[in-house]
C-alpha cells in the first residue's frame, strides 16, 4: 500500500494538532476526517488552515461517525472512553487502530485484546523510538543487575497532564517488573507519605513530578550500595510521538490481526 488514510479524533489537542501537520506534509499519507468535540470552537475550521498548512478541501467534524468512512487507521490520543468507543468502532468497519492513549485500565486492556482478535491494533504508552529501545535497556539491565539492586523509576511532565504516574513510567516499570518475572501491580510504590517504613527489597519505587510545558522525561535508577546507574530519556519536542504513532500507522494498516507494540512495530520491519 502506498499511500494510507487517516483519521484524527481530538485533532484540536496538542497531539492532534501535530498529527495534522505531519500527515498533510508527507505523500505517505490522507486525511480521511478530522474531528472534535460537538461543543468546542474548532467545528468547522478548515483543517489545513487549523495545522498551519494550506487550505484544504475538509474541515474539523463534530460527527464521530466520519472517523470510520474511507480510512484504512485511526490514530487515538484522546481518553480511555473515547479510545473505546473508537476501538469498538474499528472493529466494526474491520479498521487498524494506533493507539496512544494513556490510563486505561485492566478491563479496557482486556477488551482491546479480544478486539484485536480481528483487527490490527498498536497500543503504546509512548510513540518515542526512543523511549522504546530505553525500556529494551531497563530490561536488559535489570536482568543484568539481578535483584540486589533497588530501581527507582522519576517522570516529569507539563502542568495540564491528568494522569499519574505517566503512561510511560508504568511502561518501564512493566519492563523492570518483567524482567524479574514480577507483576508490577504487586510491586509498585507511588506513594511515600509519613512513616512508611523502609524499602521493600523488591520494590520498584514511582516519582512523579508536574510543572510547566514539560514535553516528558523520564529516567530509571538502579541503585546499589556505593553506585548508581541511570538510564534517561527526555522528550523536548512533541511531534517525535506523533512520529512514532505515524510510523506504527503506515505498519497496522498491512498489519495482520493482533495487539502489538512500537517495539513490535520496529522489530517486524515497521
Amino acid at each position: 500500500m502506498n499511500k494510507i488514510s487517516i483519521s484524527i479524533p481530538g485533532c484540536n489537542g496538542r497531539m492532534g494538532k501535530t498529527l495534522l501537520s505531519l500527515i498533510l506534509e508527507n505523500s505517505k499519507y490522507e486525511l480521511a476526517s478530522a474531528t472534535c468535540l460537538p461543543n468546542e470552537d474548532e467545528v468547522g475550521i478548515n483543517i489545513g488552515l487549523f495545522a498551519g498548512k494550506s487550505k484544504i478541501n475538509k474541515v474539523i467534524s463534530s460527527d464521530p461517525l466520519s472517523l470510520f468512512k474511507n480510512a484504512h487507521v485511526l490514530i487515538d490520543f484522546t481518553a480511555p472512553d473515547a479510545t473505546m468507543f473508537h476501538a469498538k468502532q474499528c472493529y466494526d468497519n474491520k479498521m487498524s487502530i494506533v493507539i496512544g492513549t494513556t490510563g486505561l485500565n485492566d478491563d479496557q486492556e482486556k477488551e482491546l485484546l479480544l478486539l484485536s482478535k480481528r483487527i490490527p491494533i498498536v497500543y503504546s504508552a509512548n510513540f518515542s523510538i526512543g523511549v522504546t529501545l530505553l525500556s529494551s535497556l531497563v530490561s536488559k539491565a535489570t536482568k543484568t543487575l539481578g535483584f540486589d539492586w533497588d530501581i527507582e523509576v522519576l517522570e516529569m511532565h507539563h502542568k495540564h497532564k491528568v494522569d499519574s504516574p505517566s503512561g510511560t513510567a508504568l511502561l518501564l516499570g512493566k519492563s523492570a517488573a518483567d524482567a524479574r518475572h514480577k507483576e508490577l501491580s504487586n510491586v509498585k510504590s507511588v506513594s511515600r507519605d509519613g512513616l512508611v517504613g523502609k524499602r521493600k527489597a523488591d520494590e520498584i519505587g514511582f516519582a512523579v513530578l508536574r510543572g510547566g510545558d514539560v514535553v516528558g522525561e523520564h529516567s530509571v535508577l538502579f541503585c546499589n550500595s556505593g553506585e548508581r546507574i541511570e538510564l534517561a530519556h527526555k522528550a523536548t519536542d512533541r511531534s517525535i510521538f506523533a512520529s512514532g504513532a505515524l510510523r506504527a500507522s503506515y505498519w497496522a494498516a498491512n498489519a495482520e490481526p493482533g495487539l502489538y507494540s512500537l517495539a513490535d512495530v520496529l522489530e517486524n520491519g515497521g
